[in-house]
């Protein structure tokens, strides 16, 4: 199975699913790809209400911190995964990303203005 996730600035975020194991890539409107640790389709109110109960002195580091703290940010998102119509609520496709030496970055994508989804 595969999501295909439209974004306003014009990115695409690929969620593909096989054999029950979930792949993320993310292009860019240039058509430049990356693969992605994870991803999740969230309501952007959900996301600052949850950026919002994290301590700031643990999402100033975000950019390049340790597995550990984004890990568990990245778990608490997901129990906020948005499963209802674009049309209703504004969504983005909330990002986990590793970086270089071990280190790994959060990030979100601009608001997801169409879902297209194939068997």
């Amino acid at each position: 199975m595969q999501v295909r996730y439209f974004t306003r600035n014009g990115s695409i975020y690929t969620q593909t699913i096989e054999h029950e194991r979930e792949y993320w890539t993310a292009e860019d409107k240039d058509g430049n790809l990356r693969s992605l640790v994870g991803g999740i389709h969230i309501a952007l109110a959900k996301l600052r209400e949850l950026v919002r109960e994290y301590p700031s002195t643990m999402l100033d580091q975000t950019l390049c911190f340790d597995v550990g703290v984004e890990a568990e940010f990245f778990e608490d998102a997901k129990r906020e995964k948005y499963t209802g119509p674009v049309e209703i609520e504004e969504t983005v496709i909330f990002f986990l990303a590793k970086r270089e030496h071990d280190r790994y970055g959060i990030g979100s994508s601009s608001v997801i203005e169409r879902v297209e989804s194939e068997e």
